[in-house]
């Protein structure tokens, strides 16, 4: 049968001398969090998911705001799948979280979530993700941010910035096959790699002609405020773009697939 939605989002910018968000060096001190879930039951179940992460370059989070010096990045990761009652359900989750620098096709945090269920006597589940991702900072020694050694040919400083880019989904349904995927990366060794965020939800036939029942939403919403590479002059505004985009679809689902990108940086 004909997809109900495919849609792929792809946000990048970088326009004359703008330039981009610029990697967040990790502390010294490095972690990783990794969590692994497998249900495979009849029952009423619900799992919950959190993580809540700052990190600065130079001011003490303790004093911010006002952001004085440096950058900082925060992220939030949140996943709630609930049943209202009984059902069949098969759930797998795998949540990885990694403090220290991580380069392009590497995450800090990435976390893949399988749902299928079927309600027994009108039994529903819900599902709801959401991954953001918010930099700002103040202008920085291009020299000092990039390995590339041509970096500061084209502009000697890295401008100020301010962006966050937000991605999630939901679902409610009695019948689901459901995928989502959520990813970002904002602490890097060096500016070399883009700050990058991802979410993609999936949402097909649970069995052949029998498809997921209910609805799934799936949103983007994205900010960018930068200034220039201008070495006299790289605080003032100098771009503003705010982009949104949501789809909903409520029925008999065969497929409805939705793909989220948002990547910032001078070298992508």
């Amino acid at each position: 049968m004909k997809k109900l939605a495919i849609m792929v989002i792809a946000l990048a910018l970088l326009t004359g001398y703008a330039m981009a968000d610029h990697a967040m060096d990790p502390v010294p001190e490095t972690q990783g969090i990794v969590t692994s879930t497998t249900i495979d039951a009849v029952g009423n179940f619900a799992s919950a998911s959190e993580i809540q992460w700052r990190i600065s370059a130079v001011d003490p989070l303790t004093e911010i705001p006002p952001l004085d010096d440096g950058g900082i990045f925060e992220s939030v990761y949140t996943e709630d799948t609930a049943s209202n009652g009984i059902g069949l359900i098969l759930y797998d989750k795998e949540l990885d979280v990694e403090t220290s620098g991580q380069i392009s096709g590497q995450w800090n945090i990435e976390a893949v979530k399988e749902l299928a269920f079927v309600g027994i006597d009108g039994a529903r589940v819900t599902s709801s993700d959401v991954i953001f991702v918010d930099g700002a900072g103040w202008p920085d020694e291009t020299v000092d941010a990039v390995i590339c050694p041509f970096a500061a040919d084209v502009t000697t400083v890295f401008p100020a910035f301010c962006n966050r880019a937000e991605a999630g989904s939901t679902i409610d349904m009695t019948v689901a096959n459901v995928r989502t995927t959520s990813t970002d990366r904002f602490v890097m060794p060096s500016s070399d790699h883009p700050v990058e965020l991802n979410h993609d939800l999936v949402v097909t036939e649970l069995i052949d002609d029998l498809p997921s029942m209910g609805t799934a939403s799936a949103y983007m919403e994205v900010l960018i405020q930068e200034a220039r590479g201008d070495p006299f002059d790289p605080t003032t505004l100098m771009e503003r773009i705010e982009f949104t985009e949501e789809t909903t679809i409520t029925g008999d689902i065969t497929d409805f697939t939705k793909l989220m990108h948002y990547e910032s940086g001078m070298v992508r």
